[in-house]
């Protein structure tokens, strides 16, 4: 059997929402303990040569009243499109006093001035989450970020220390010797240097990339397939429900493949590929055929 994978339920749009939430209850906090020594600005990512990037910026202009105050993305004035949202969202219009759109808030009611705040990044300024802000103090406390702790590491197994492969001779030499531990014998490569193992009813291939920056694991499930359409819709609901492996289809064959990345090289990496491969390979392929119409490779 296939394992699940574990994103098939993600609700994008709730995790979105949820994150926004999160966002607005931190800036309240924040803005409900502001004071005036320094203002707090929060802006939109974008490319580093952009002098004046779109967001906004909080200051307390008296005591226990904080004022926020929109960057535009016109060199740091709203464009004609975000003026309208900017009015529509409810923000006050540009004086001479203060030449920017702006929203004033008693400290302690901040969490309206906060919500705004949230309102406009997203529809005003398109900030899908807020993972793409940059406060520029406190952002531990606005994105949630942790200190992280170093664990003191275990010593690591022969099959987990990483090895540096030079080159592809090199690679295809690590893996003959974990392979020969394996198996108990020297591997068998064809005339290309793919390896070819037995799993059950179906081969397993191993192939390194000629920059050894990757070995490609891969097995021919079914032979001689009958219907491309069928099969398409077959091997996207496996590649969608499979968490190791990607189906495809290559003329009348149907192929599963998993790759590991080399550089470094880790045997463990290359003995737990080899298994869900082996297991996919050796479980799935029967009931493809019958699906399918076509035959295994034993």
């Amino acid at each position: 059997m296939t394992e699940m994978a574990d994103y098939r339920d993600f609700d994008f749009d709730a995790t979105q929402r949820h994150a926004w939430e999160e966002f607005t209850l931190r800036l309240d906090e924040v803005l409900s303990v502001m004071d005036a020594t320094a203002d707090l600005t929060i802006s939109a990512a974008g490319p580093d040569d952009i002098p004046t990037r779109p967001g906004l910026r909080f200051s307390m202009v008296r005591p226990g009243s904080i004022t926020a105050f929109v960057t535009g993305s016109d060199a740091g004035r709203a464009t004609a499109a975000e003026a309208e949202q900017l009015r529509a969202l409810g923000w006050e219009e540009p004086t001479d006093a203060a030449p920017q759109f702006h929203a004033e808030a008693d400290q302690e009611a901040s969490s309206g001035l906060a919500a705004l705040a949230s309102a406009t990044l997203t529809s005003v300024f398109g900030v899908l989450h807020p993972v793409f802000l940059h406060p520029d103090q406190l952002a531990e406390i606005l994105q949630g970020e942790a200190a992280w702790t170093p664990l003191t590491p275990r010593k690591l197994s022969r099959e987990e220390t990483a090895v540096m492969p030079g080159s592809r001779p090199e690679l295809d030499s690590l893996v003959d010797d974990e392979l020969r531990r394996v198996f108990g014998h020297p591997p068998l490569r064809n005339e290309v240097g793919d390896v070819a193992i037995r799993v059950g009813s179906t081969m397993v291939f191993l192939r390194s990339t000629t920059d050894a920056a990757e070995l490609l694991l891969f097995s021919a499930l079914v032979h001689d397939v009958e219907g491309r359409s069928r099969a398409c819709e077959v091997l996207n609901d496996l590649n969608v429900e499979t968490r190791f492996g990607r189906f495809a289809l290559h003329r009348d064959r149907v192929f599963v493949q998993l790759t590991v990345p080399a550089q470094p090289f880790v045997p463990a990496h290359l003995h737990q590929a080899l298994a869900h491969l082996s297991q996919i390979a050796d479980g799935i392929d029967d009931d493809l055929a019958t699906k399918l119409g076509g035959r295994t490779t034993f």
